[in-house]
């Protein structure tokens, strides 16, 4: 069973991955997601960096059909987003690793280009905007989760980050505003 707000944060990363706003997640999406952070970044999908990028989304990509896609279709419409992802990634705790956590790697590292081990801000609103943020939410996002004050976070504490969002029910915690304000 998941919360009203584990159930609000999915929604809005629903709406970020259904990239053309046509109400269903399709593979299509995942792949435009991935130009968008290509052409953000300014890397090729032919780099070491794309590459990563590329097999993380292809992996998330498997591992939320194989979640999600409860008629086969191919596509995912808002209500097998939710049911798959709360099977999938929250209550399997190993689910969060094996399917979307490849994903968030490659995707901050490619957001950490200076490659110190830590994204800015300007990296992280570079990060945010293929994701579709606001650009007022992003600045306070990466405010509440730098928790430390240092003006960086480095791409573990982002991957944290992205775990915390995508699996817990803990209002309190950093990575709820992942994506800006809920």
């Amino acid at each position: 069973m998941t919360t009203a707000f584990q159930e609000t944060k999915l929604d809005k990363a629903f709406g970020h991955l259904d990239v053309d706003g046509n109400g269903v997640v399709e593979h299509s999406d995942i792949l435009a997601l991935g130009s968008r952070l290509f052409a953000g970044f300014d890397e090729a999908p032919t780099s070491a960096k794309g590459q990563q990028v590329l097999n993380g989304l292809e992996t998330f990509w498997q591992s939320l059909l194989s979640a999600t896609d409860l008629d086969g279709d191919r596509q995912i419409s808002p209500a097998e987003w939710r049911t798959g992802m709360a099977t999938a990634f929250i209550h399997d705790h190993a689910g969060f690793d094996a399917g979307l956590r490849p994903a968030a790697e490659a995707v901050m590292r490619l957001a950490d280009t200076d490659g110190d081990g830590a994204v800015s801000l300007a990296e992280f609103q570079t990060l945010q905007r293929a994701f579709g943020t606001p650009p007022e939410q992003a600045v306070e996002s990466f405010a509440r989760m730098d928790t430390d004050g240092d003006g960086a976070l480095t791409v573990d504490e982002l991957v944290a980050a992205t775990r915390q969002y995508y699996t817990s029910a803990d209002e309190d915690l950093p990575g709820n505003w992942f994506f800006g304000q809920l």
